[in-house]
């Protein structure tokens, strides 16, 4: 590799897109909207290797406000083992070295590499995909995210995921089809979800839940105002709740991840988080 012939660059709005459509070809069903919404999330923080001018690989580190998590970290397979995964890998992780913890989610056979590069295993995630049918069920604890204050949706969401990401959420929830939260009679959220178009089907994630009965209700009440359909669903597999929810609706596992963070455990009670947001942005 010469290195005057390799260049990492911030993407641009249109280089995003290339690596939307790099995820898309190695099956990972990125949604229809994410190059727009995640690249407003932390618009410094996406990362493409250029050869000749080319783009040949990718990554993304994006900030939030006190956590930074890496995805979209993918080589093209004709310039693989040539060093430039590993360079671009490096930059990325130089563009959050004031962070205190990074997270990823890994293949698991690369969880080995990422342990040589600081990061430890926190858990394992599996994703299901199946078709949910229209349920024609109502629930009047749920109401749309868009009508609770988001200062108090963000509170929700912080109890849920290892750092605040305000920024990142607002201009996600935009990028959703429909996102719903579920409040108790004393009008505390006690679950909030999300539904978005994606390239095959749709993505549902996060997926947040006091209980049980409650995380259903969402999931049913997303599908529900689709008419029913096929969805993709990330889940921690330590939470056997997620498990037996998922399994009672017929979804079928398809591929595991592993989340691995450079600092300590979060601390999350992974009980109550029955999807992941996204294994892209964490």
């Amino acid at each position: 590799m010469a290195d005057s012939d390799y260049k990492i660059v911030v993407a641009s709005a249109d280089q995003v897109k290339w690596i939307i459509k790099m995820a898309d070809g190695l099956s990972w069903n990125p949604g229809c909207d994410d190059a727009v919404t995640f690249q407003q999330a932390d618009p410094t923080g996406f990362f493409i290797g250029l050869l000749n001018g080319q783009p040949i690989s990718c990554v993304s580190g994006v900030k939030y406000e006190n956590f930074a998590f890496v995805g979209y970290y993918i080589v093209a397979e004709e310039h693989r083992g040539k060093g430039y995964g590993l360079k671009i890998f490096q930059h990325c992780m130089n563009y959050l070295k004031d962070y205190d913890n990074v997270g990823l989610d890994a293949v698991l056979e690369q969880q080995a590499n990422y342990k040589k590069s600081g990061f430890n295993f926190a858990h394992r995630n599996m994703r299901y995909v199946g078709v949910i049918p229209k349920s024609e069920t109502t629930c009047d604890n749920i109401v749309e995210a868009k009508s609770v204050s988001f200062a108090k949706l963000m509170e929700y969401d912080q109890r849920h995921y290892p750092g605040l990401r305000k920024y990142f959420m607002s201009s996600f929830l935009n990028g959703t089809i429909r996102s719903v939260v579920y409040l108790d009679d004393d009008k505390n959220i006690q679950g909030f979800s999300t539904i978005r178009k994606s390239a095959d089907g749709y993505r549902i994630g996060p997926l947040f839940a006091e209980k049980f009965e409650y995380a259903e209700a969402l999931i049913l009440a997303l599908v529900d105002s689709i008419g029913g359909c096929k969805v993709y669903i990330d889940i921690p597999i330590p939470n056997s709740n997620a498990i037996k929810l998922v399994e009672k609706h017929n979804l079928e596992p398809i591929f595991e991840t592993v989340r691995m963070y450079t600092g300590q455990t979060t601390g999350i009670d992974l009980n109550t988080v029955y999807a992941l947001t996204c294994l892209e942005l964490g």
